[in-house]
């Protein structure tokens, strides 16, 4: 089981550490560039795994509910890969990363605070107000980076609120 514990502000930057069992695995960090704004409008981190000693960047490309949004995944400062949240994803909000030499990874919202990766894995949200984020990875995700496949979902946790607070701008 892999675990983390999100900020509980959004606008939080501090450093956010990844347990696989009792062990810390990585680090992500969120970081914001776009000062201007509301800061809900960007999800990116800077990732470290204890694993494999490689230094990961997520960084958010657009923040378009209705054209979709999308990311650029760097490993030591080389893009090995993106993820797209399919526009108009509220009704059943996803993200979908294609990761250079690894099978596509969806991550799909099912019920209250749960979600699905892939066909077998899955990850919630537990707790009501000291939130901790479990990840249950299948078998076919055992070769994803633990830390890459913690930000992953930490991704899509956050894009989720993001649509919310988004949606809750316009009404």
């Amino acid at each position: 089981m892999i675990t983390y514990i999100p900020p509980r502000l959004k606008a939080s930057t501090r450093e956010i550490a990844i347990q696989k069992g009792k062990y810390i695995v990585g680090y992500m960090t969120p970081y914001y560039y776009d000062v201007e704004g509301p800061l809900y409008r960007e999800v990116n981190l800077e990732v470290q795994s204890e694993e494999t000693n490689y230094a990961y960047t997520i960084h958010q490309n657009n923040d378009s509910l209705n054209k979709g949004r999308k990311w650029s995944i760097f490993k030591e400062g080389k893009q090995i890969g993106t993820i797209d949240s399919p526009e108009n994803s509220m009704k059943k909000h996803r993200i979908d990363a294609a990761i250079f030499n690894h099978d596509p990874i969806k991550i799909e919202a099912t019920w209250k605070k749960t979600g699905r990766i892939n066909r077998s894995g899955a990850t919630k949200v537990k707790g009501m107000f000291n939130h901790k984020v479990q990840i249950e990875a299948s078998e076919e995700l055992i070769k994803v980076d633990t830390a890459l496949l913690a930000s992953l979902v930490h991704i899509f946790w956050c894009s989720l609120n993001q649509a919310v607070l988004k949606e809750q701008d316009r009404g």
